[in-house]
């Protein structure tokens, strides 16, 4: 195994730049995930660790190898595709095995490793079938056995679960992270979802128009988002904002209500409270007219605006919840969150 630095990394289309200069050290063993809206270069910076696309600027490490110039085959890596990648006159047993074949391998060696990787993703019943004939989630699992029997120093995974449906992309990901750490083998995984993110991830690289916004546990990238851009993509719902301007201890809303301000500041500001730490309090300084319920069981959406303005707001509460629409509720807040008004960076606490 390994583990894998990217140094400055800089991918360029003429005079486009698409990449500046990614830096991250990968631990082995580790699984790191890269989100980020459509276009943002997650998948343009995977592939170019898979060695399918040249690097502009920067070194990419493999170990202690640089494997800039190295061929994907030479890079000892193994890439599960969005759309499987299966050879459809092939069985699974020969798909899996199809890699090692022209690699030389022996026949017993080769049935071997074939065995090994069915047993742990528990396609024996399917290794005599083709691939019209496995659901989208076998043939998956035939697409991540293919990687496994390679015993790669890394996996790298491009939006893998992206033609799921929403059931089985939830099975299929927890099925991912327990092979990932039954196997211990160092991991980049690419995705727009920021849930699949948060669940598979060690580490979440939140990527920004070629730009890393951020790079930390997922806990951290939800506690302490370092911008607004990091704040409104993790989580779900998404985080509320709202124009204020901070006055010594206070930050005072759009509509003239005043809160504790989070962090040391003056003049404008975007505050941040998350939906989930939005709670009834009929005394509360902030009032949220609401326009329409989303009833999920498990909790209630409440969605509205600040009172006096034209400014939206989500609120999540426990349970089924059934207030009056148009009624004005009024919340306090919990947990809040602070950013410049110019950058969107977050200000220190």
């Amino acid at each position: 195994m390994a583990g894998i630095k990217l140094e400055n990394l800089i991918k360029s289309y003429g005079d486009t730049r698409i990449l500046h200069g990614i830096d991250a050290d990968i631990a082995d063993g580790e699984m790191i995930v890269v989100v980020g809206p459509s276009g943002c270069g997650k998948s343009t910076l995977l592939r170019m660790v898979a060695g399918l696309e040249a690097v502009t600027a920067g070194r990419i490490l493999i170990g202690e190898r640089v494997v800039n110039d190295l061929e994907p085959s030479q890079r000892d890596i193994a890439m599960v595709f969005q759309n499987y990648a299966l050879y459809p006159h092939m069985t699974v047993r020969q798909n899996m095995a199809y890699g090692l074949k022209i690699r030389g391998m022996s026949r017993a060696e080769i049935a071997r490793r074939v065995d090994e990787a069915a047993d742990i993703l528990e396609l024996r019943p399917y290794l005599d079938r083709k691939p019209r004939q496995l659901s989208g989630g076998q043939r998956q699992r035939v697409a991540m056995g293919r990687a496994i029997v390679r015993h790669p120093q890394v996996f790298l995974f491009d939006e893998p679960l992206s033609n799921l449906d929403a059931k089985l992309r939830v099975q299929m990901r927890l099925e991912i992270r327990k092979l990932q750490r039954r196997l211990g083998v160092t991991s980049i995984y690419v995705t727009h979802d920021q849930v699949e993110a948060m669940t598979l991830g060690d580490r979440l690289m939140v990527l920004n128009k070629g730009v890393v916004e951020q790079f930390g546990s997922p806990i951290e990238l939800y506690e302490r988002p370092a911008s607004v851009f990091v704040a409104g993509f993790i989580g779900s719902p998404a985080m509320n904002f709202l124009p204020v301007r901070v006055e010594g201890d206070a930050a005072i809303l759009p509509n003239g209500a005043r809160l504790p301000a989070p962090a040391r500041a003056a003049g404008d500001a975007t505050l941040g409270v998350r939906p989930e730490h939005l709670t009834p309090d009929e005394a509360g300084p902030v009032a949220v007219e609401v326009e329409v319920l989303e009833q999920l069981g498990a909790a209630t959406l409440v969605h509205g605006r600040l009172e006096g303005t034209q400014h939206e707001m989500t609120v999540q509460l426990d349970g089924v919840r059934a207030p009056e629409a148009g009624r004005i509720m009024r919340f306090a807040p919990g947990q809040l969150h602070l950013f410049d008004a110019a950058s969107g960076k977050r200000l220190a606490d």
